[in-house]
């Protein structure tokens, strides 16, 4: 096994390309292989080639989902410190509020792009 490390065409490190699954939709085992990522960037395009198309549009529908995740989790936990009467009293709550929001997004769209 002497030539098993390649180099990612992003990160431009020697690496052994990891398996991407599919979510799996039964709620048990483990999704069918889908795609290859580099372990070091996470990019999907480590050999240089193109993204599908389905990869790009579940992309753009993901930025889309995920600012409004992001727009509706920001609202829930700010009407929840409403409803507790301390909405904007405390500085550092508001900005961890803003925080935890954009990161939910965040998270939102990684999870739903990696199909």
């Amino acid at each position: 096994m002497r030539h098993s490390l390649v180099m990612c065409q992003c990160c431009g490190k020697m690496m052994v390309p990891r398996t991407s699954y599919s979510r799996s939709y039964q709620g048990w085992g483990g999704g069918r292989p889908v795609s290859n990522h580099c372990p070091f960037c996470l990019s999907e395009n480590w050999d240089g080639s193109m993204p599908t198309l389905q990869a790009q549009v579940y992309a753009l529908l993901g930025i889309g989902l995920g600012v409004l995740a992001c727009i509706l989790v920001g609202a829930f936990l700010m009407k929840i410190q409403w409803w507790l009467g301390i909405e904007h009293k405390y500085e550092l709550l508001t900005w961890m509020t803003y925080v935890l929001a954009v990161y939910a997004g965040y998270r939102f769209y990684r999870w739903f792009a990696n199909c």
